[in-house]
């Protein structure tokens, strides 16, 4: 039974700090791991209240323009008429307003209108004196200015205008002023029947919006429990019919993953069943010859023992090593060097076959290597098509007699390349050739020590590559042998090949 570990550490905890253990275990929630209706929440309604704050601070400026617009155009009014008074009289001897004008500008006893009457510097020629002005105020001509100063505590709005002139021809500057308070009044009774709306309408279309999306993301939840459902070894791909379609290419991909998990642990599981079967009979045979070694007391027999002893390693070996390069071929992604690079089939072939030329010698077999005149560009893995010439050669070599030859080729024209390796063995059955790519399966009567894997590698790594294996007739050079075996490796993909063809 395996304990979760997160389970294990609240265990530890509550037995140190003297905690029930009568609680349900909850697994900690880690900084990482963010809810998705969070961050969802977090950026519609983030930049939504950012919104709303800016529209706030709009709006209020609105209202003020609003609720200004109306009374400062009453105010220019008032302060056109004063004008229009004063230019009447003689302002040096003092101005008086009719009585018409003076119940226009007394009309609201609780927001009084002010008037002042003033020279070319400032000083003030008749009205009210406590008016005040901008301390930078123009002579710009019949221009009328709006302001907002404080008078005996209060905010009052003065608009004045220069460019009067009275019944003698002096010109004066004509200032009213009147209290901020309606305006004030009128600019918070705006910015409520503006924002009440907005304070109502916005909390339920959050609460609708949450819940929207609760309902929207119910299909992630089912889709959780049915995973968490599954047994460990169910592989099988995730249905994705009551799926939205914004998940359905996360369905895709989990099921692609589970596709390569399942065949990688085919691949597994075969690999451990095939080492298991094939390893028995050289691991008896090394046990025995050990035995009979301990047995024997002449050095004669003993040293053969241990000649038959150090065979069968080499077998066992050699089995191993073969089970290795076909599960790699089989797992191309297990490999170091991972991505196809554009490689040289000359040198490629000439560095293998160079590595079996001591082998070769001492079992008396004539290797030769026959290069393309022209590079030869295709596109694989160097360790892989290295790994499938040196099974081709070894092959060859095995099972070719002594003083026969064994010839490896590189060719190709401008659409294809290709790898073959030509000897005088034995020979493959045409009703054989076929199976002979089935992993162990060896032709009967060769009287060869072999594994049987040595053609399934080198299919693996073509099929890798998108190449094909194909048997050759001999050439003319092996026509005097009556038989022998051509197998020949095409490659589609080149690049690079002059129109040359051998």
């Amino acid at each position: 039974m395996l304990i979760d570990p997160d389970i294990l550490d609240q265990a530890r905890e509550q037995a140190d700090t003297g905690f029930s253990w009568h609680r349900p275990f909850r697994r900690k929630k880690t900084k990482n791991n963010r809810s998705l209706l969070n961050k969802i929440i977090l950026w519609m309604f983030g930049p939504l209240f950012l919104l709303w704050t800016i529209g706030l601070v709009i709006t209020y400026f609105i209202a003020q323009n609003i609720a200004n617009a109306p009374y400062d155009r009453a105010l220019t009014d008032h302060l056109r008429m004063v004008r229009h008074e004063i230019e009447q009289q003689n302002i040096l001897k003092g101005a008086q307003l009719s009585p018409f004008v003076i119940n226009l500008l007394h009309g609201d006893p609780e927001h009084l209108i002010y008037w002042d009457v003033r020279d070319a510097n400032g000083n003030s020629l008749d009205g009210n004196h406590a008016i005040p002005l901008p301390a930078n105020w123009s002579y710009d001509m019949d221009k009328v200015r709006v302001n907002n100063e404080s008078m005996d505590g209060h905010s009052v709005r003065v608009a004045y205008v220069w460019g009067g002139v009275d019944s003698t021809g002096l010109p004066f500057l004509t200032v009213v002023a009147q209290s901020n308070q309606m305006r004030a009044r009128l600019q918070q009774e705006i910015l409520t029947g503006m924002l009440t709306p907005q304070l109502i309408v916005l909390p339920l279309a959050a609460l609708l919006a949450g819940l929207g999306l609760t309902q929207g993301l119910e299909p992630l939840t089912i889709l959780q429990e049915r995973i968490r459902a599954r047994r460990a070894n169910d592989t099988s791909p995730i249905t994705a019919e009551l799926a939205p379609a914004e998940i359905v290419p996360l369905i895709a991909a989990m099921n692609s993953l589970l596709q390569r998990l399942t065949a990688a642990h085919e691949t597994q599981r075969r690999f451990v069943s095939n080492a298991a079967h094939q390893l028995k009979t050289p691991l008896a045979g090394m046990r025995t010859q050990a035995e009979l070694a301990l047995r024997e007391r002449s050095p004669e027999k003993m040293d053969a023992s241990l000649q038959q002893l150090i065979r069968g390693s080499d077998r066992a070996t050699r089995l191993v090593n073969q089970m290795l390069a076909l599960a790699r071929a089989e797992n191309p992604d297990n490999l170091s060097g991972l991505g196809l690079e554009q490689i040289d089939l000359n040198p490629l072939a000439e560095q293998q076959s160079a590595q079996w030329v001591d082998t070769a010698i001492n079992k008396h077999i004539d290797l030769g290597f026959e290069c393309a005149p022209f590079p030869v560009h295709i596109h694989g893995d160097p360790l892989m098509l290295a790994e499938m010439l040196n099974n081709l050669i070894e092959n060859a070599i095995i099972y070719s007699a002594s003083g026969g030859k064994v010839t490896i080729r590189t060719g190709g024209d401008a659409l294809s390349a290709y790898l073959e390796v030509e000897d005088t063995g034995p020979g493959i059955p045409v009703e054989e050739r076929e199976r002979v790519f089935d992993r162990f399966y060896r032709v009967l009567g060769t009287n060869v020590d072999g594994s049987g894997l040595g053609l399934p590698i080198v299919k693996e790594i073509a099929e890798y590559h998108e190449a094909t294996v194909e048997f050759m007739p001999t050439s003319g050079d092996y026509e005097t042998h009556a038989r022998g075996t051509r197998i020949r490796v095409s490659f589609s993909r080149i690049k690079n090949l002059p129109s040359q063809t051998l």
